[in-house]
């Protein structure tokens, strides 16, 4: 028998043994310990630094400097337990207390919910009046022209008890999907107003879970938590390797870990085991982990899922710590990266019922866009790449405690930041970064191709990875060491913004359409809803449009989950809308990359596109310029 090392994690005190060779970071997944991992521990973005004591050894491709080793920092990634060890994880490493958003603009004045009640009064049972408990309850159903509806053994096995309990008055709950009903649930007495549904939006880097009265459609609770399974990885993509490398168990059991200790937190008021039933929403990959499905081939060509539309559940099926009955619906996607927090944000926004030309635009760990009117709709996804979460950039990271989420930049480049909490600066999230290149470059200090025109004593310097900007001194930091935004940073900011942009251009362009017949722009996502659209379009992630045609979802996902757990109708829209979605591959596309290459450059190579966005002329030195806000 092999013998074992002991890893003990400091400072929450969590230890775990694992086998001799194995990974500090695959021990802390393992542990439940959570680690900033953009790259899903490939030893690529530098982000699960970590100080270590005891009996280890450096992978040779550690991709930190000298420098750093020597001062006892190490990526946990990189580095193998051979014996016991203690491992210092720093609050730089940590996903911190997170800004995620919970707000959605789910409204639903008439809940017609696919779950409902009905109350039935049965007869006694006699000598005269003989039937069975079954018949007799289907009999009840009759009389109140409510049909028959298909029932579960399990309503069958609890029958016998459940109708006496209360001198045979029950409450009967059936689901209504399609041209027929199946009963999930008979309880005792009169429990027709105890209606509660759940809206669940897995995203890829958070969890969001909304508790619904579904007699009024008001909400009682909302709570949200970053998902688990980014320890394995922060996009789609790193987590679809770890599932192909360690299979789908571990990141099934880490998302339903993060469900089910929101629904503890939302129910307070309301049992678990009272909730009628749940509508879970998100994007194709997180629903295939949701469910246990292998993603594997969602990354291989021609990207195929499992399935897009999975057959309505149950929360036994699904693991949701609700009534095993309780039925659970998942929002149809339409493809392998248009999944169904897509067809949520569209339900939600309303686009589909309507004439006027519209674009939607998800803008989170992936990238959606999505145009069209009640006529058509057309879909695709870009890989945006992590860079607004944190990834790709030296002193990136997610909208947390400490992060900087917004700045302005003044003449002589005096910079004015606030950080997310009010603490010192732990690092730039992605609101920040759009914040500062929109400011650097409208005020000349950045080229259009996103290079520093000059140095700037105590500024712009040289760095490592070319020219740098100090953001923050030693002084603002929580490290105590200056926070910079590099050259190599912008142009992955770049690279970016221009993938969403050269989405949005290729379905105009494909569908015959100008920019300006745009009516309507919604903005979605978690991170979408934090962008100043002003600066936004300045650095050409956005359509430069009259800026009263663009609509902030807020959490759309939420919002179109809530609304199909609330309303039949919506529920219907939601398959309807998935199924005549037509997807473009735009790796296929022949005009992408043209445009996708057009648009690496601040705000576009065709300056007409952006007509609102004025900037300082090249050689201007704004040293020698008092120009105030």
């Amino acid at each position: 028998m092999v013998a074992k090392a002991k890893v003990t994690f400091l400072p929450s005190g969590r230890t775990i043994e694992v086998a001799p060779g194995t990974t500090l970071y695959k021990a802390a997944v393992e542990a439940g310990v959570e680690l900033n991992s953009i790259c899903g521990g490939k030893g690529k973005c530098g982000k699960c630094r970590a100080q270590v004591h005891g009996k280890y050894e450096l992978d040779h491709l550690h991709p930190l400097s000298r420098e750093e080793l020597e001062s006892g920092s190490f990526l946990a990634c990189s580095t193998r337990v051979r014996g016991d060890v203690r491992v210092f994880i720093p609050d730089t490493s940590t996903a911190g207390k997170g800004q995620i958003l919970t707000s959605c603009a789910a409204t639903c004045r008439r809940p017609d919910p696919p779950v409902q009640k009905a109350v039935l009064e049965l007869p006694r049972p006699t000598l005269n009046d003989n039937l069975a408990d079954l018949e007799r309850m289907l009999r009840g159903l009759r009389v109140k022209r409510l049909g028959e509806p298909h029932l579960d053994m399990a309503v069958l096995q609890e029958l016998p008890v459940t109708v006496r309990k209360k001198d045979w008055r029950v409450t009967a709950s059936f689901i209504r999907c399609g041209g027929c009903s199946r009963m999930v649930r008979v309880e005792p007495g009169d429990t027709t107003e105890m209606n509660h549904g759940l809206a669940v939006d897995i995203g890829t880097t958070t969890v969001v879970v909304q508790l619904l009265n579904l007699l009024d459609g008001r909400t009682i609770r909302t709570a949200a938590a970053y998902n688990r399974q980014i320890s394995c990885g922060e996009d789609v993509i790193s987590r679809i390797d770890y599932a192909a490398e360690n299979g789908p168990g571990t990141l099934r059991r880490l998302v339903l870990e993060t469900i089910n200790m929101l629904i503890a937190d939302v129910c307070v008021e309301v049992p678990p085991r009272e909730v009628t039933s749940a509508c879970v929403a998100g994007n194709t990959t997180m629903v295939h982990l949701f469910l246990g499905l292998d993603p594997t081939n969602i990354k291989l060509d021609p990207y195929i899922p499992v399935t897009n539309s999975p057959p309505p559940l149950t929360a036994r099926a699904t693991g949701l710590g609700l009534h095993p009955e309780s039925p659970v619906i998942i929002v149809p996607g339409r493809s392998g990266y248009v999944g169904g927090d897509i067809t949520a944000d569209v339900i939600a926004s309303g686009m589909h019922r309507r004439r006027e030309l519209a674009l939607l635009i998800d803008v989170g760990t992936n990238g959606e866009v999505v145009l069209g009117n009640d006529q058509w709709l057309v879909g695709c996804s870009c890989s945006a790449g992590p860079a607004f979460e944190g990834g790709e950039v030296r002193f990136g990271m997610r909208a947390a405690e400490g992060a900087i989420e917004r700045v302005n930049v003044g003449k002589r480049f005096w910079l004015n930041f606030c950080t997310i909490g009010g603490t010192k600066a732990r690092g730039i999230c992605g609101s920040g970064l759009i914040d500062l290149i929109s400011g650097l470059f409208t005020r000349g200090a950045l080229d259009k191709a996103g290079r520093f025109r000059d140095a700037l004593p105590g500024r712009i310097r040289p760095g490592t990875e070319g020219r740098e900007f100090v953001v923050a001194s030693g002084s603002e930091t929580a490290s105590g060491s200056p926070i910079v935004l590099t050259e190599a940073d912008i142009k992955n900011i770049i690279r970016t913004k221009s993938s969403l942009y050269a989405a949005a251009s290729v379905l105009v362009n494909s569908l015959g359409q100008r920019m300006e017949d745009v009516q309507k722009v919604y903005i979605c996502g978690g991170f979408g809803n934090y962008l100043n659209i002003d600066k936004a379009v300045s650095i050409g992630l956005l359509p430069d449009l009259p800026r009263k045609r663009f609509r902030f979802m807020g959490n759309g996902a939420l919002a179109g989950a809530a609304l199909c757990v609330l309303s039949r109708r919506s529920a219907a829209e939601a398959a309807k809308v998935a199924a005549k979605m037509t997807y473009m591959e735009l790796s296929v596309n022949a005009s992408f990359m043209g445009e996708f290459t057009s648009a690496l450059f601040l705000p576009h190579t065709d300056e007409r596109l952006f007509p609102s966005v004025g900037r300082h002329p090249p050689g201007y030195d704004e040293t020698k310029h008092d120009r105030s806000e």
